[in-house]
């Protein structure tokens, strides 16, 4: 039931974003709010990705998949050092590709139908799993 109740909140939250205009987004932030640095911005980012249980369990999973029962301490380093250069390789090709200027041109402009999708998509799932029976 709470999964579902998330669910819906979820969808509440990104309805009320799609409905606002991007000026309104834009004009949100205290124009006395300094920026926040690049530490500050990696020290998010970071945490909501190692508390997101999905991305820790996915990793986990790949690393006992690549590990026998038999692995040595060079085959654990091997795995470790591999999933940390994909790691980094593929969230600063995010960084890289999602911060240039066409794509925030892009962005700014989908993000209303974006934000609507997922609003429809979590309510739906929301209700589902609300009103299924188990």
């Amino acid at each position: 039931m709470s999964g579902g109740l998330y669910l819906l909140y979820l969808a509440a939250r990104a309805a009320r974003s799609a409905m606002r205009s991007d000026t309104a987004i834009s004009s949100g932030a205290s124009q006395t709010e300094t920026a926040p640095s690049s530490v500050a911005l990696y020290c998010h980012g970071l945490i909501m990705h190692l508390a997101n249980p999905k991305a820790v369990l996915a990793w986990i999973a790949l690393v006992t998949l690549g590990l026998g029962a038999e692995a040595s301490w060079h085959d654990v380093a091997t795995i470790l050092v591999g999933c940390a250069i994909l790691s980094v390789t593929i969230f600063g090709g995010y960084a890289l590709a999602f911060s240039t200027a066409p794509m925030i041109r892009l962005y700014r402009r989908a993000r209303r139908g974006i934000e609507g999708v997922l609003a429809a998509f979590f309510g739906f799932a929301g209700l589902r799993l609300l009103l299924s029976r188990v």
